[in-house]
């Protein structure tokens, strides 16, 4: 009798849909040749299913509750999450790029914050391999939401335009991020308490940010921004409407702090 087959029903069936619905969006993001625009978001699905297909060989081959299929399932999730990490990047990347000084800074935080990521899980992985997986995960999740909210709130404070589809994109990784914390924090502590509940409810939300990612991505082409031609405040009248007087002192202030070429006009 298959191992999986010992499974509730309705946790195969939300498995199994989830696993078709990140299938249907990587079909479909390959066929219209979207991972030209999104490619380390692509590379995230990919590694998903990878991580499905190496689940259903360790539990059909070992079981649930091997340690060999344990391991190596808390392995393929640390692949995941810094996957998922790099996608939330790009994420920002393709709304702050264009801005050379803030993109500099950007880049500074997000580097240190990889460094305090894995600083993290070197030190608890003192005390086990999964537990510095598991402080991997939770660290970086934490910080997936973090770059998401603060790059929404940066935008509409500078009046940033940010394309739908890429909102979107990075709205559902910070969901995720969010749903994955508490599977983490919450779940582990309450599991005989919420019994299956919570296995439901994230797998749910997972299948529901795909359908929404799915909605985001449904145009062949992917609309994108025109280049911004920041210039000195003093003659802020002629910037694009997009970029306000505010940003343009803010991108010009960290291009010279970061000694970076300013962008010809």
């Amino acid at each position: 009798m298959p191992v999986l087959a010992e499974l509730p029903i309705f946790t195969l069936g939300l498995w199994g849909l989830a696993t078709l619905l990140t299938l249907l969006l990587l079909g479909r993001m390959v066929a219209f040749e979207q991972y030209h625009e999104f490619p380390l978001f692509c590379t995230y699905l990919t590694v998903n299913l990878l991580q499905t297909a190496v689940g259903v060989l360790l539990y059909q081959g070992y079981g649930f509750t091997s340690p060999f299929s344990y391991q190596i399932a808390w392995t393929t999730q640390a692949f995941v999450v810094v996957a998922r990490a790099l996608a939330a990047a790009e994420v920002c990347y393709l709304v702050l790029g264009k801005y050379r000084g803030v993109w500099a800074l950007a880049t500074r935080i997000l580097s240190f914050c990889g460094l305090l990521v894995l600083g993290l899980a070197l030190y608890f992985g003192r005390n086990g391999y999964t537990v510095g997986i598991a402080a991997l995960e939770i660290a970086l999740e934490a910080c997936i939401a973090t770059w998401v909210a603060g790059l929404f709130l940066f935008a509409r404070y500078y009046n940033v335009r940010v394309l739908p589809v890429t909102g979107l994109l990075g709205l559902g990784m910070g969901l995720l991020s969010c749903f994955k914390i508490l599977n983490d924090l919450v779940f582990e502590r309450f599991a005989r308490r919420f019994g299956d509940a919570w296995n439901y409810a994230s797998l749910g939300a997972f299948a529901g940010i795909l359908l929404m990612w799915i909605w985001a991505l449904r145009k062949s082409s992917v609309e994108t921004v025109p280049e911004p031609k920041l210039r000195p405040s003093m003659v802020y009248a002629s910037l694009i409407p997009q970029v306000n007087r505010q940003l343009a002192e803010l991108n010009e202030q960290l291009t010279q702090l970061w000694k970076l070429e300013s962008p010809k006009s």
